[in-house]
């Protein structure tokens, strides 16, 4: 910009149409008012003023991954662009005279430097960006085009001009310096030495011509924002600032035997779950509009990266591409499921959480993705298959292996276990929740026997529902069976609201989640505690002795629910410490993807009980990250993991080197 005396009123009168042209292109954030209510918590004043800054405008969450090609691309972009808005929103206010005494201006020699660093930045940026999507493009990286969104430009058109704009920046600025010549144009590290490439005659001709024509692409750019897609840059600002961390994961609670049992309901024509972008909610759609199709959930998605047919990206998008359809008045691709969006698609989900860590947006996947399954399945009538036995299985006989409640107890009295029963007890410290696995699967009832050695051991004062429990519906919700899963939820709190404890402690992450995150909503709250972290306690109070036998070498593997889902990482690796005797050779390998990284086993979102046929087995691939680390004992803290890794180690033929052992299996062999 030239000098704050030249600036001339015809600017500020055209800035102005372009701000108005631009707030009224920002309408297309009101496309969310298409969607339901929000039943879940918008995040608080001051929690969402940081998720604005911390996530939003620092781009936190991108940069958690550092130096990575993507996340210093993003770095220089969204710092560079930042830096030169905030730089010409002052210059915009100094070149009138006002705030002088206040504000920076251009000769400034601190604030000449910062705005060719910006510049500079924003530049190295669009380049890498192009260079990205042009010369080596990652698989997961949407094509160069509309996506049906509404925008403008296509991805590449946007970065494109924006180029134009810091090249035009420049050399506005070089022939500013190269006419004026300031004594601090020095400072302008990028625009003196530009200046010196061409005569003071010819900068005088240029000057106003590359300041005007960079001025008003500028404003052109600054109007027709919210229809490129740089308009991801504020609808990611709004989204983060209005997500509650708390609530992201928390699957909406339907109250659906409500809406069943109600007379002025019409149950066969009420869509149950959600088709289109209307039976979503608002922060649904929010989500679906801030998304930056940066491809990372899809990058780490294990279903996806196993050939199963799923992208979250495509997913989110699809709905987005929906929602403006609506919005505009289109009619074309209104139904989401069995359009845009296929069964198989949906199917392939594990729930495992992995897009979610990753999203640097703090979009809510799982919930969205189990809103269409509970239309497939409620409305549609269509789950899986080989889930649809499962479910069955689960209504009749109260858990998704079909046996009788009456069998609940046999793995305990086929080891010869007196198993204290809470009908009998009444009131106990500890209800031990063995859940299905662990009463009627083989694999699982030796886990089982293992924590009843250990509560023994510890001499903790527990009992069991024996069969009173009843499976906890996680994998009925998750498959989007939203009524059986109420039914089950409601049984058990009935049950267990009849009896004192101090908490629950289960094996079994999914239980873990359920009855801890989700009972509440239906009016059972219970302190719910991990075996591992109960384990890890009771070595840590002294009430559990262990010895360090242990010789070989042990990997672990993150089961999604106890780590993604419920933050617990360190407590099985706690108890791996103590029992491992690291002066005998023993030692603790880490997989390449651990902790929040984990790689799932392929049996969440009711996964166990179906499989999809497209791509790789999960829980093979799973394991030969495994074997790659040389352990000859992979361990897990998850039922459906120890199931899942057991066969895979046999698929791998790997039985006679290696073995698959439960945490709690580990203690109860070193114990003294």
């Amino acid at each position: 910009m030239t000098e704050s005396n030249h600036v001339p009123l015809l600017f500020y009168i055209v800035a102005l149409i372009a701000v108005l042209i631009f707030i009224y292109n920002l309408r297309r954030f009101f496309a969310v008012r298409l969607g339901k209510a929000e039943s879940r918590k918008p995040a608080r004043i001051i929690p969402g003023i940081v998720n604005a800054l911390v996530i939003g405008i620092a781009q936190r969450r991108v940069m958690r991954t550092t130096f990575t090609y993507a996340s210093v691309m993003h770095f220089f972009l969204g710092w560079g662009f930042m830096e030169l808005l905030f730089a010409t929103t002052v210059d915009f206010i100094v070149a009138r005279d006002w705030f002088v005494n206040v504000l920076p201006t251009l000769d400034t020699p601190w604030f000449a430097f910062i705005n060719d660093l910006g510049g500079i930045m924003l530049f190295a940026g669009l380049l890498m960006a192009l260079f990205r999507r042009h010369m080596f493009r990652p698989e997961t990286l949407p094509q160069d085009s509309f996506q049906g969104r509404g925008n403008l430009l296509g991805d590449s058109g946007v970065l494109v001009l924006l180029l134009f704009l810091v090249i035009g920046g420049f050399l506005s600025e070089a022939a500013r310096l190269g006419v004026d010549q300031p004594i601090t144009s020095k400072f302008s590290w990028i625009g003196y030495p530009l200046s010196k490439i061409a005569s003071l005659s010819i900068w005088v001709y240029l000057q106003s011509i590359l300041w005007w024509s960079h001025a008003g692409l500028s404003l052109l750019f600054i109007a027709f924002l919210p229809r490129t897609k740089m308009f991801h840059a504020i609808a990611v600002i709004v989204n983060v600032a209005l997500t509650n961390n708390a609530e992201r994961g928390k699957l909406r609670t339907m109250q659906i035997s409500k809406i069943m049992e109600d007379p002025d309901v019409d149950v066969e024509n009420v869509s149950l779950g959600a088709n289109t972008a209307s039976e979503f909610t608002w922060k649904q759609l929010l989500d679906s509009v801030a998304c930056t199709e940066c491809g990372r959930c899809t990058s780490v998605c294990p279903a996806h990266l196993t050939g199963k047919p799923l992208s979250p990206m495509k997913l989110i998008t699809d709905i987005c591409s929906n929602l403006y359809n609506q919005f505009s008045g289109k009619s074309n691709d209104v139904a989401l499921v069995g359009g845009s969006i296929s069964e198989a698609e949906l199917w392939s989900c594990t729930t495992c959480g992995a897009c979610m860590e990753e999203c640097p947006v703090l979009i809510d996947h799982i919930p969205t993705f189990t809103d269409m399954r509970r239309f497939l399945v409620l409305s549609e009538g269509k789950p899986p298959r080989q889930a649809s036995e499962s479910l069955e299985k689960t209504l009749n006989t109260g858990n998704p292996w079909g046996f009788s409640q009456e069998d609940r107890t046999k793995w305990a009295l086929a080891a010869g276990l007196d198993l204290p029963i809470l009908s009998q007890k009444k009131e106990v410290d500890v209800l031990y929740w063995v859940g299905c696995a662990g009463s009627f699967d083989p694999r699982n009832q030796q886990v089982a026997r293992a924590m009843v050695k250990i509560f023994e051991s510890a001499g903790i004062d527990y009992a069991v529902l024996g069969d009173e429990e009843k499976c906890t519906g996680d994998s009925a919700r998750r498959l989007g069976e939203e009524y059986l899963f109420e039914t089950m939820a409601t049984q058990n709190i009935e049950t267990l609201n009849k009896y004192s404890f101090n908490q629950i402690v289960t094996a079994c992450p999914h239980c873990m989640h359920t009855i801890k995150n989700e009972y509440p909503d239906f009016n059972g709250d219970y302190k719910v505690t991990h075996h591992t972290q109960y384990i890890n306690q009771l070595i840590s109070s002294g009430k559990l002795d262990v010895s360090s036998e242990v010789t070989g070498k042990v990997t672990y593997h993150d089961a999604c629910y106890l780590g993604r889902h419920n933050g617990e990482y360190e407590a099985p690796r706690d108890i791996l410490k103590n029992i491992i005797n690291s002066d005998a050779g023993g030692k603790l390998l880490e997989m390449g993807r651990n902790r929040s990284n984990s790689f799932c086993c392929g049996a969440g979102g009711g996964n166990m009980w179906y499989e999809i046929d497209e791509g790789k087995r999960m829980n093979t691939s799973r394991f030969q990250e495994a074997v790659d680390t040389g352990a000859d004992t992979v361990v897990t803290a998850c039922s459906f993991c120890t199931i899942n890794m057991d066969d895979a180690m046999k698929v791998k033929g790997k039985e006679d080197s290696m073995q698959v052992k439960d945490v709690a299996e580990m203690v109860a062999v070193n114990l003294d």
